[in-house]
């Protein structure tokens, strides 16, 4: 039984405790007497009109619903689902991922208030181990073995930290990017092209969760919070202001990106209070000075930004290399090593690299398709670009010339063929980019270039 039932269980069962008709007295108080008093207008606005009462009680009973919640346990990954989606398709999907090598734990519910479907997903540790085994994760090596981080084997796994369990190895983070990569790796096979029908139509190959998630079958996925985690960020990094950030913990919690960025921040806020106490000093300095020492201050002060600046990135690549260092992100595994996109589409073969069944697209279609289509249709775009941001510059000057009022009027007529123009790049691009994989040439030169180009 899912939060939402059981909160629905609980308003019932309030309701029917204080169906009695009280009033104030000896032993209620006056909020018990209010409480009360909600309880049979909710009842009865559900009972003359219905669509109005379930409102209604979504306003009485705001608080209680969130106090009532439940989290859910034993789940990494949650793919949610739109409303109304077919129950074959639900169905299909989750053979598909229970059937899955190495196979998934899914929990399905249905949610009574937003009338969706949820799959809450997860794995044993055994299987998570190897997952890590196969994604080359580096793990951190204990000290008697040499320290530093090493690709995680299932064989050596005594030689890591923590490897007395696979769940106490694995941190939430890792736990949900490994149930991710085997939701990916689950693919369609010869005959379950038209399972999806008619909201997608599969290719022998293509993965299914990405392609159910581009398409609108899956409404979202995202990974499940650790509360115990929080907490402890919580006190060691939110409510704290002076102590420094406890950057292991949030890559180990979110992962080195997100840690990255919060290291660069705290760095670089520390870095500007030596240009601050500088300007801070010059400005004193210009303040009671003559012009000409008001004229040699401003070349020195502009001279030491330009120092300071070269000393900032310097110190930062050098601080940067020392947290990948750190994090086992130094090195990176080469790209031909890495496994393809989920949504690339192709034919199956063993890639002569890996040796691993993968999906392979021919070259010669891609230059064709580049050639024919994609370089003539952003040629198109680039010269109704052009050609719009010229009518509208001669369009300005023949109303100021002519007209002289109202000039405002071309300038908001740009603004609109922007808004549109920019709308139909979009469209575009993804079209051509879910044709053929030039997502960056796209994706920079027809969005950001048509338009800085255009209307810059």
């Amino acid at each position: 039984m899912d939060s939402d039932t059981l909160i629905s269980g609980n308003n019932v069962k309030e309701e029917n405790g204080s169906s009695s008709n009280s009033t104030p007295g000896e032993h209620k108080s006056f909020t018990e007497f209010a409480r009360d008093k909600l309880d049979s207008a909710g009842r009865e606005l559900r009972r003359r009109l219905p669509i109005a009462g379930q409102i209604g009680a979504q306003l009485i009973y705001p608080r209680r619903l969130l106090l009532q919640s439940t989290p859910t346990h034993q789940a990494d990954v949650v793919l949610i689902f739109p409303k109304g989606i077919p129950d074959g398709m639900l169905l299909w999907l989750l053979q598909k991922l229970r059937g899955s090598r190495p196979r998934l734990k899914v929990c399905v519910r249905h949610h009574a208030s937003s009338h969706c479907s949820a799959f809450y997903i997860t794995a044993s540790d055994d299987v998570l181990l190897q997952t890590a085994e196969e994604m080359h994760l580096p793990k951190l090596l204990k000290p008697e073995f040499g320290g530093g981080y090493k690709e995680f084997t299932v064989r050596d796994m005594h030689c890591f930290q923590k490897s007395t369990s696979g769940g106490e190895l694995l941190n939430s983070q890792e736990r949900s990017a490994l149930v991710k990569y085997v939701l990916e790796a689950a693919r369609a096979e010869p005959g379950d092209e038209h399972a999806l029908e008619p909201a997608m139509t599969l290719r022998p190959g293509q993965s299914i969760v990405p392609a159910c998630v581009s398409r609108g079958v899956i409404s979202s996925m995202f990974p499940l919070h650790d509360h115990a985690a929080l907490d402890s960020l919580r006190k060691k990094w939110v409510k704290t202001f002076f102590s420094p950030q406890p950057l292991d913990e949030i890559c180990e919690y979110f992962g080195v990106k997100i840690a990255m960025y919060f290291a660069w921040l705290g760095h670089y806020t520390q870095s500007l209070t030596v240009p601050a106490f500088v300007g801070v000093v010059f400005w004193i300095w210009i303040g009671t000075a003559s012009d000409y020492w008001k004229d040699i201050a401003q070349v020195l002060f502009s001279l030491f930004n330009v120092l300071w600046a070269c000393v900032y990135l310097e110190t930062w690549k050098r601080y940067s290399n020392v947290l990948a260092y750190r994090w086992g992100t130094l090195d990176q595994r080469d790209e031909l090593l890495v496994e393809p996109r989920p949504l690339f589409q192709g034919e199956m073969s063993v890639s002569p690299v890996t040796g691993r069944p993968e999906p392979h697209y021919p070259a010669w279609r891609r230059r064709v398709w580049r050639h024919t289509v994609s370089l003539p249709v952003m040629s198109l775009c680039l010269a109704v670009a052009a050609g719009a941001t010229f009518a509208i510059l001669r369009a300005q000057d023949w109303w100021e010339n002519t007209i002289g009022y109202f000039n405002w009027i071309p300038r908001a007529l740009l603004a609109i063929i922007i808004a549109i123009e920019e709308e139909a790049y979009v469209r575009i691009a993804k079209w051509l980019n879910d044709k053929v994989s030039i997502r960056k040439l796209l994706h920079e030169f027809v969005l950001h270039g048509v338009l800085s180009s255009g209307y810059g």
